[in-house]
């Protein structure tokens, strides 16, 4: 379970980082955009800080442990905010936020295919997880489809 809060934690770092970036550059360019990407982000990171809080601490049985591990991915946001602030505002393209997200989605894809999928299937109760995919799937072509 550690290690699968730790590879959580790793690959939302990296996850987390264009994020900021990219909450940057809409915020930058549109500040209504920037608002409605900051809320959305904001909410998708509840899920992702549980990804990682909970098996550290059931492997640890340290909530300062959890908490400090989730709080030091979180802070990778704002970091990748700053850094394209600093360094990477006159440089990044549409294509180069493309690329970048495509790599750290693959990421997260296989991560979540080669690690969480297998451990939650192994529970007793099992049929959450498969109803959570299904609910998942129906959510992302909802927002695909009307907003």
């Amino acid at each position: 379970m550690y290690q699968l809060g730790i590879l959580s934690m790793i690959a939302l770092m990296f996850h987390n980082l264009p994020e900021g970036i990219a909450t940057y550059l809409s915020a930058y360019q549109d500040i209504h955009l920037g608002l409605k990407l900051s809320v959305a982000i904001m909410l998708h990171n509840i899920p992702e800080g549980i990804s990682i809080a909970v098996p550290i601490y059931y492997a640890t049985k340290s909530r300062k442990n959890a908490i400090f591990k989730t709080f030091l991915s979180g802070l990778v946001e704002p970091l990748g905010a700053f850094l394209a602030y600093l360094f990477l505002a006159p440089f990044i393209s549409d294509v180069f936020i493309s690329g970048v997200l495509l790599f750290v989605a693959g990421m997260m894809i296989t991560l979540s295919i080669q690690k969480m999928f297998p451990e939650a299937i192994s529970y007793q109760e099992n049929r959450f997880v498969v109803l959570g995919l299904i609910l998942g799937i129906v959510l992302i072509l909802i927002n695909h489809f009307v907003f």
